[in-house]
């Protein structure tokens, strides 16, 4: 009874082409990195990932390998760097053997992480990557139960926020249960391998999915075969065709992949038509395997070659049989690192070709070759198929329960000892919290007693106050009399023509002292000897028009300096609640200053504007402005920052003061800018009705 051979296409080279697709799955997950570098980064990757797609292999790796240096060792980009490295190791060829370089940069991956853990939950889906790509190198070195650790740690990664199962991990599982020869389980966890990619699908192009999907409908057809299930393998590799028809239709993917992908699907079904007896069937399917154009890569047509010759064989055609052998033998030769199941297949078969024609000694040397070979592939696999899978992922996950649960009773034991910290500060602060209402208590009596002999010291003070107001506003009110009189006996003896210039100029100084005086006390009546405390009285006024009536009053005392006041506003009335007589007074302190202190000939400029919900008023001058050291007193009662006008005009230093005041009662604001020599404007804000 013949032993017949099926194509693995996605077994022997699953490294091949399963490692770059799903290292690649890293190029969408790093959306959390916001730098214009990090995204040239994942630009430049699904450029590499393009080109090898493109089977343009030396470019995409010579690609890879110019992006090291433009990414920052804190960038999980690094780590998707290696694990890219370590699927195309070797010019971009997987080599399977070649586990040590694979672990290395595996390694270099996983340092990204151990440098700080929390990595770990913000980047999960590259931790899971890593995982996966640890673990594959755990399976090259027969480390099986090491790779099973990682990929347990990559599908506990799986449950972070973020991160998202697109079969990977499935498939990595088929393919320990296929090498095991459990091929149900093998072909359950393919099929399960396609359908998660639904949980990803908005994340991946149409290139990954197709790819995906492809060799998980292919591997698990092929394991349903393996276990017996033909029709269920005949539905599978039908789904295949469909899938590649359909790719090839849009244009998906490159033609060489199509046609590679046709190539090991009709060798499939070529091997399933055999074991049913169809050889009809299978001679079909062989013809359209071997008549499809497309690069022999890792000695793809061997499989169809060795079908060839045993459907040659059974069907007496020894000519093409001897044909089929020769081609596939030098295949074989090539590309004998990636086939070795081939390589056993081939030599027993053709050992059985050799008895055929009676060609003992020849089939004896082949069945031997092919005795030995067969031993050394299960002595190099025995470790995995002693391995127990379930038993192994149970003792996992027992020791990370173990680990959970010693890390919850660490946290409960803090949380233990947290709380009888607090509950014996509690207690401390309780006994203090006593003792110190005990002395608040007598505290608070002793206060109490204190405040109400302060109220009665404040009442007094406040009484004697205004007194002291009230004789003040009598003396000064009494002063104005004798000095109005003294002043007008002044003014009577200057319009005498008889006097000496000396005499003159004696009593023009008794004049003039005399009017500063008065002005003095009119100022002091008007601030902190009045009486502001009461309700202001306010009524909504034309405030343009009073400013306008202030302005042209003012304009005689400004021809006195051939001052020039210009008034600038629109055509409508400007309506505001103000007090008539206050704001009359801070008009004509304002203007008064400007002209106080702008040279003679200068021009003032006085402004008024409605905004959105106030008025606004400016008065410019272009006299001596305010200095610096000046500018933070200049409102204060009786401050220092007193100046002569520029004709040695008399300051007394309250005007601003009792403006702002009157301002700010009115629930405005008054400010200035100025720069010295240049000139001062003070502007005027009140609330508009």
């Amino acid at each position: 009874m013949y032993q017949l051979y099926f194509r693995k296409p996605a077994i022997n080279n699953i490294i091949t082409i399963a490692s770059f697709l799903l290292l690649i799955l890293l190029l969408p997950s790093c959306g959390r990195e916001k730098t214009i570098d990090n995204e040239k980064i994942k630009r430049q990757f699904k450029t590499v990932d393009s080109l090898f797609i493109a089977s343009k292999r030396d470019s995409a790796f010579r690609l890879l390998n110019s992006l090291k240096s433009l990414i920052p060792d804190n960038s999980p980009n690094i780590a998707t760097f290696y694990c890219m490295k370590a699927g195309y190791v070797d010019g971009g060829t997987v080599d399977t053997t070649n586990a040590e370089q694979i672990n290395l940069y595996a390694d270099s991956a996983l340092a990204f992480f151990e440098k700080d853990q929390s990595r770990i939950k913000q980047y999960p889906n590259e931790y899971f990557q890593t995982m996966l790509v640890k673990g594959d190198a755990g399976i090259r070195s027969q480390k099986y139960i090491s790779a099973l650790n990682y990929y347990f740690k990559a599908k506990k990664a799986l449950t972070s926020e973020g991160s998202c199962d697109n079969g990977d991990l499935s498939s990595k599982m088929a393919y320990i249960f296929f090498s095991q020869k459990k091929y149900e389980l093998a072909a359950k966890y393919w099929v399960e391998s396609n359908s998660k990619l639904a949980t990803c699908h908005d994340r991946y192009s149409k290139q990954k999915i197709f790819f995906k999907q492809q060799g998980a409908l292919n591997n698990a057809g092929y394991s349903f075969f393996k276990a017996g299930r033909y029709d269920t393998a005949n539905y599978y590799f039908t789904e295949d065709l469909k899938l590649t028809a359909q790719a090839d239709s849009d244009h998906l993917v490159n033609k060489s992949y199509i046609n590679g992908a046709r190539v090991v699907v009709y060798d499939n079904l070529a091997g399933l038509s055999i074991v049913k007896g169809d050889l009809p069937s299978a001679q079909k399917y062989l013809d359209q395997s071997l008549s499809i154009p497309t690069a022999n890569i890792d000695g793809m047509k061997i499989p169809p070659f060795i079908k060839l010759a045993k459907v040659s064989m059974l069907t007496g055609n020894n000519k093409k049989a001897e044909d089929a052998f020769y081609q596939s033998r030098l295949l074989l030769n090539r590309f004998y690192k990636a086939n070795p199941e081939s390589n056993i297949e081939w030599n027993r078969l053709y050992a059985q070709y050799l008895l055929k024609l009676k060609r003992s000694v020849e089939a004896y040397r082949y069945q031997d070759a092919y005795i030995r070979l067969r031993d050394s592939v299960f002595n190099n696999s025995s470790s995995l198929y002693q391995l127990d899978v379930d038993r192994e992922l149970n003792s996992l996950s027992q020791k990370q329960s173990l680990i959970d649960l010693q890390q919850r009773n660490h946290i409960k034991k803090v949380y233990l000892f947290g709380i009888s910290v607090i509950v014996f500060l509690a207690i401390v602060i309780m006994i203090l919290i006593a003792r110190n209402l005990k002395k608040s208590q007598l505290s608070h009596k002793s206060a109490t007693q204190q405040n109400e002999e302060l109220r009665a010291t404040l009442d007094e003070l406040a009484r004697v106050n205004q007194n002291y107001i009230r004789i003040m506003r009598v003396m000064a009110h009494d002063l104005r009399n004798p000095l109005s009189g003294m002043t007008g006996l002044a003014t009577v003896l200057l319009s005498e023509d008889d006097l000496s210039d000396d005499n003159r100029q004696m009593i023009k100084l008794i004049e003039t002292t005399g009017i500063y005086s008065m002005e003095m006390i009119a100022e002091l009546l008007k601030s902190g000897l009045a009486e502001d405390d009461g309700v202001l009285k306010k009524h909504v006024l034309d405030i343009k028009a009073l400013l306008y009536d202030s302005v042209e009053l003012l304009q005689f005392k400004a021809k006195e300096k051939s001052q020039t006041i210009v008034f600038d506003s629109g055509d409508k009335p400007i309506m505001a609640n103000i007090n008539h007589e206050k704001i009359w007074r801070v008009f004509n302190n304002l203007i008064v200053n400007a002209i106080k202190f702008s040279h003679d000939g200068g021009i003032i400029n006085v402004g008024i504007k409605q905004q959105k919900d106030t008025v606004l008023i400016s008065i410019a001058d272009n006299g001596i402005g305010i200095p610096e050291s000046e500018k933070e007193s200049i409102f204060e009662m009786f401050t220092s920052a007193k100046k002569f006008g520029t004709n040695g005009e008399q300051p007394f230093g309250l005007g601003l003061s009792i403006s702002k005041r009157i301002v700010e009662k009115h629930q405005g604001r008054i400010w200035f800018e100025s720069n010295p020599g240049e000139g001062t404007t003070f502007y005027l804000e009140l609330p508009a009705t």
